[in-house]
């Protein structure tokens, strides 16, 4: 299924009205040439050198369009054809397939060991803020032992997002529950879904 339609359609459509404006600075080059030559008047050859400069300017953005026209094309009929030899290919077996996200996954593993990374370098930055500063100016270790406790508590939502929930229950003194997927430790569920 062709959505926007082969090349030669779209062109018979809008082939006839695609250089109308071209054409009418032409004419306007031609006719502002032809007076400034019998007339032999300043007025008039200025009028002749301002239409030539629109009527090349015209012609670079139409010869840019059409370029990039006829890339983008190229460009959806590549993805069209690829998108069917994709399409072709996954219905060889019949029926629902499962399709697996481990890459998704494995982005959102390598971007939270990124940020955790990221955390644990902030820490080690603060605790030589301490050690530094540690008797000589109290402001300078209340500020790193700040951040550090920041930093924890990010870290941690990001290993586990419902940490603090977990916490508030515990300190309540109310046994954990699980309140949604991945509460009470467990991995995901995953399987083969057959119709």
């Amino acid at each position: 299924m062709n959505i926007l339609g082969t090349g030669s359609e779209k062109t018979s459509r809008t082939g006839k009205y695609t250089g109308l404006g071209s054409i009418v600075l032409a004419v306007v080059f031609l006719v502002a040439l032809v007076l400034a030559a019998n007339n032999n008047t300043v007025v008039g050859w200025v009028i002749a050198v301002i239409a030539f400069a629109w009527l090349a300017l015209s012609t670079l953005v139409y010869i840019g369009v059409h370029k990039a026209a006829r890339f983008g094309a190229d460009q959806v009929r590549k993805a069209q054809a690829q998108f069917a030899q994709a399409s072709g290919n996954a219905t060889d077996g019949a029926g629902t397939r499962l399709v697996s996200d481990d890459a998704a996954a494995a982005e959102r593993d390598k971007v939270r060991d990124m940020k955790l990374d990221h955390s644990f370098k902030i820490i080690g930055v603060q605790i030589g803020v301490i050690n530094e500063y540690a008797g000589k100016d109290q402001g300078m270790v209340d500020r790193a032992l700040e951040t550090i406790e920041i930093t924890a508590h990010n870290g941690r939502g990001m290993i586990d997002p419902n940490f603090e929930a977990r916490e508030r229950r515990a300190s309540a003194g109310q046994a954990p529950a699980a309140t949604s997927a991945g509460d009470d430790g467990d991995e995901p569920v995953s399987g083969v879904v057959l119709d």
